[in-house]
């Protein structure tokens, strides 16, 4: 095996050594790009199946090191911290068959692998169900599948207990890097998180809506950054508006869906939900102090029937929207995993013609999208579940 190995790193160096990527086509390079995703699968599939032991072997301790996750951290490159998370995934693996088979049939990144192994050791009943989400949805939709799983709770006091572990381990940290740009990390509890983001997002729309006054175009990370600085410092954006003294009158809004037999329990276990979308899980008890606060929309799963909204304007009803919210929580295009900043298209009449908005004629989709779809002769069909981006029949891109 080592042969073959060390040929094929041969072979792939000799490629890689005369590659000129401004030679070859663009569907060339497409095709160039999909085979080096699928040898980087199965290249980091076998490092971690071959890491614990390696580490068992002790070579590393021959060689100087003072432990197994400092010499692979030289061996591969890495950080230290990098290396020891890699250490510990194999480890896990090694408890973990199936996953080490998935692993074998270059099935899983590395990305996937970490997600799932760390619950899947702890929950072996759930590495089937695991190992199919990662199968067929993206790293997100397994990292959250992951999170929600780690967070059932037996009790209402172990759900409240791990709530209050977070909360003790909230920081707030801060660094410049080469560049001399400053850097901030932070660890809060998921409210927190949310009133954050909230509050965020209500100032970023207004410098947007400045920036707009005067031409001026950024992206929206940008005036979320802005947002933040103006925020902190207390120089929040003026503006003599009616839509931006309403906003700013009415503070930021917060969400949080919960399955009704959740909240009628205290805690919630199995499949239901409790959670600020986008954000992630939060405890019953969360949800029930909240009630009383009226910018809160509390989404009951047994509460109205999504399917029947129906509103004869373009604007859209909060009640429609908040059934949108709860069934499009990302864009809906499929791989696209944006969950801000989010527009309404009529996908399958558009307004003009049918001059009604509900529910199973909208959905959510990013600007990125929905310019797509204006401008570039692109369609949403199929249907909530059914999500098909495509070029409409007869259309061609603009610059042919």
């Amino acid at each position: 095996m080592l042969e073959t190995l060390r040929r094929i790193d041969k072979e792939l160096s000799e490629e890689l050594a005369c590659f000129e990527p401004e030679r070859v086509s663009g569907s060339d390079a497409a095709c160039v790009l999909e085979v080096a995703c699928a040898i980087e699968r199965r290249a980091a599939s076998l490092k971690l199946l071959a890491t614990k032991r390696a580490a068992e072997s002790r070579i590393w301790k021959e060689e100087g090191h003072r432990s197994a996750a400092s010499w692979m951290a030289e061996l591969s490159k890495s950080s230290y911290g990098e290396a020891l998370g890699s250490i510990e995934t194999a480890e896990q693996v090694a408890e973990l068959p199936r996953t080490a088979d998935a692993l074998r049939g270059g099935a899983l990144s590395r990305a996937q692998v970490k997600e799932l192994a760390q619950v899947a050791y702890e929950h072996p009943e759930q590495e089937i169900e695991l190992l199919r989400v990662a199968q067929e949805g993206s790293v997100r939709k397994l990292r959250d599948t992951a999170r929600y799983l780690k967070a059932k709770a037996a009790s209402k006091e172990s759900e409240i207990a791990r709530y209050r572990a977070v909360h003790r381990r909230r920081y707030l940290r801060h660094w410049l890097d080469p560049d001399g740009a400053f850097h901030l990390d932070a660890r809060l509890t998921p409210d927190n998180g949310a009133r954050l983001l909230a509050s965020i997002q209500q100032e970023a729309d207004l410098i947007f809506e400045k920036a707009r006054e005067s031409s001026d175009h950024e992206p929206a990370h940008a005036y979320a950054a802005d947002a933040l600085v103006a925020l902190v410092t207390g120089e929040r954006t003026c503006s003599t508006s009616k839509r931006t003294r309403s906003k700013r009158s009415h503070g930021a809004t917060g969400v949080v869906r919960i399955d009704l037999a959740a909240l009628e329990r205290g805690y919630s276990k199995g499949t239901e939900i409790c959670e600020i979308p986008g954000v992630g899980p939060v405890p019953v008890a969360h949800a029930k102090r909240v009630l009383g606060d009226c910018f809160l929309k509390l989404l009951v799963t047994d509460g109205v029937d999504v399917r029947n909204v129906c509103h004869v304007g373009r604007t859209i009803p909060a009640h429609l929207m908040s059934a949108l919210e709860e069934r499009d929580q990302a864009c809906v295009v499929p791989g696209c995993e944006v969950i801000y900043g989010l527009e309404v298209h009529h996908w399958k009449e558009d307004f003009a013609v049918c001059k009604v908005a509900s529910v199973d004629g909208v959905a959510r989709v990013c600007t990125g999208h929905h310019d797509q779809i204006t401008y570039e002769g692109f369609q949403l069909v199929g249907g909530p579940g059914k999500w098909k981006f495509i070029r409409a029949p007869g259309k061609q891109r603009p610059d042919t």
